[in-house]
């Protein structure tokens, strides 16, 4: 069975070949099931993700499949890929954050990828990460993403239109949305008190042991606040940028700053991504994601989202900066 589609998928390229090019699928969606599958470890930031999609295409054609369901930082990179059923697969290439497949027949195709910088530390033991799924409604019927972090973690979560679940197994937290939305998450390390007693804690006085469990207890308490504490900062700036007071930047000393200031300027009014005010900067990805946050908190820059990606442009008081800085180095 598989032969005789090889040999249809074949005559098929020669006839598009020769008629023009190979169309991508479109029309009623190509793809009926796709699913994301992590496994991550938060403390390396990096893991290893499989994607699944199950496509039904009677003509061979050109599918594509997002990569940027995860924040701007995040990279994820094609390692391999197989085919079940009766999908054959021509060609898979890996191109600005999404892979392209040259596919006919109806089948599952699957791709293993590398995966890191999903999320962003907030803190010690705590992160943040974003899914966005909104686009993939015009190539999937049903979508899905399950990310299974390494880790005992409190998970908060704030979604719009995706439907999420949580669970946890031994030593790992999973995660799960389905569904078309956005949704904003943060995971906590979890926090584990022992039964202290008398018999098993030889350092506790027999005299005050009450008082001294009750000082250990009001350690991890307040330990646990403070986690909590960067966890609903994080919501917070996340939904009012402006609104936080920070130490003012000195971007007229701080060579970082100064850099990227001045490649936003010069791109004048059409923005960059992140992605690119690395590669202009030669910042690192790190770096330029915490310039980045410093300078929106400080009026100079704002970030505007279009379509699936965000562009970073400066504000009246950023072109102001803008000035100032060239004039410098003119002089």
């Amino acid at each position: 069975m598989r032969a005789e589609l090889l040999v249809l998928a074949v005559l098929a390229l020669l006839i598009t070949i020769l008629t023009g090019t190979i169309p991508i699928a479109s029309g009623a969606s190509p793809i009926s099931d796709l699913s994301y599958y992590a496994v991550y470890d938060p403390r390396t930031n990096c893991g290893v993700m499989e994607i699944r999609a199950r496509i039904n295409l009677e003509d061979l054609a050109y599918i594509e499949i997002p990569l940027n369901l995860f924040s701007e930082e995040a990279q994820l990179n094609l390692v391999n890929y197989t085919s079940s059923g009766d999908l054959l697969v021509l060609g898979v290439e890996e191109n600005e954050k999404r892979v392209v497949a040259l596919v006919y027949g109806t089948g599952e195709l699957e791709l293993l990828l590398y995966a890191c910088d999903l999320l962003e530390e907030l803190g010690v033991g705590a992160y943040s990460l974003e899914v966005s799924t909104e686009g993939l409604s015009s190539i999937a019927l049903n979508v899905s993403v399950v990310l299974v972090f390494v880790g005992n973690y409190s998970v908060y979560v704030e979604a719009v239109k995706l439907e999420w679940s949580e669970s946890k197994l031994d030593n790992f937290t999973l995660i799960s949305f389905k569904g078309f939305g956005l949704a904003r998450a943060a995971l906590i390390s979890s926090i584990e008190l022992e039964e202290i007693s008398p018999e098993t804690s030889p350092e506790i006085s027999l005299e005050h042991p009450q008082r001294e469990v009750q000082w250990s207890v009001v350690g991890v308490v307040v330990g646990f606040i403070v986690v909590i504490g960067a966890v609903a900062a994080y919501f917070l700036v996340t939904r009012r940028r402006g609104g936080l007071v920070v130490e003012r930047v000195d971007y007229l000393s701080d060579s970082g700053y100064r850099a990227i200031i001045r490649v936003l300027g010069d791109s004048g009014n059409k923005g960059l991504l992140q992605s690119e005010i690395v590669s202009k900067t030669g910042l690192s990805k790190s770096s330029v994601s915490r310039k980045l946050r410093r300078l929106e908190e400080e009026g100079l820059v704002t970030i505007k989202r279009s379509g699936k990606y965000n562009y970073v442009y400066l504000t009246e008081k950023g072109l102001k900066a803008y000035k100032k800085i060239v004039e410098e180095a003119a002089s």
